[in-house]
């Protein structure tokens, strides 16, 4: 299977696709996967086929993937016109997507671990569940892995640190959580077969068993 990843800093802090890519072929799952990724980047830029990051985009479909997840700034929730881009882009992409013979995703990233645009971790998580999921629906139903709801749930119930310092980008543990949630989500396996990256032997079982959960409530709706 090859996946490709487009997005900014949600996506490449602790490596969150090499990680995944590393894990499950620990697991005995054929994975191959590249990201196409800059710092505070918008889909806006990367749908843009005149920008450096459009181009790649651009380019890199030709390769072959299987499956290519869209993951959007923090800020598409702030506001009706960051909404609006972010939906616009959201459908050039996928467009482009499924052109390519590939099956286009939405990696709905986590919330920041602070207040943004008036949001705290919780109603973000919220906002960006009804985004994506209008996202989804409107599009053909994309495939969903969502982040959002994978914190919403370590929020409620674990005492597990899921931000680094800067409650901004995510701490190795909750990296840790989103690779699990893509390789249930790409694989229908249990996350409970995925080696513990170095973490707390504890804590990855209780985050492995989390995202089976979310997973399992998700395809009961």
């Amino acid at each position: 299977m090859k996946v490709l990843f487009i997005g900014n800093s949600a996506t490449y802090v602790h490596e969150i696709p090499k990680t995944l890519e590393r894990l499950a072929l620990a697991a005995g799952e054929v994975l191959e996967v590249e990201q196409i990724t800059a710092g505070g980047l918008e889909l806006s830029q990367h749908a843009d086929p005149q920008s450096v990051h459009g181009k790649k985009v651009i380019e890199a479909l030709d390769r072959c993937f299987d499956y290519v997840f869209l993951q959007e700034h923090g800020n598409c929730i702030i506001s009706d016109e960051k909404r609006m881009a972010c939906a616009n882009a959201c459908r050039r992409l996928i467009q482009k997507v499924r052109a390519s013979g590939a099956t286009p995703g939405f990696y709905v990233r986590p919330p920041y671990g602070k207040d943004n645009g008036g949001y705290n971790p919780l109603a973000q998580c919220e906002r960006l569940d009804a985004l994506f999921g209008e996202l989804s629906r409107e599009n053909g139903g994309i495939l969903c892995v969502h982040a959002n709801r994978l914190f919403e749930r370590a929020i409620r119930e674990t005492s597990i640190p899921m931000w680094g310092e800067d409650n901004g980008h995510t701490s190795l543990q909750g990296a840790y959580l989103i690779v699990c949630g893509f390789f249930i989500a790409l694989f229908h396996r249990s996350a409970t077969c995925l080696e513990a990256n170095g973490l707390d032997e504890s804590d990855a079982k209780t985050l492995q068993h989390l995202a089976d959960r979310v997973h399992a409530e998700l395809l009961a709706r």
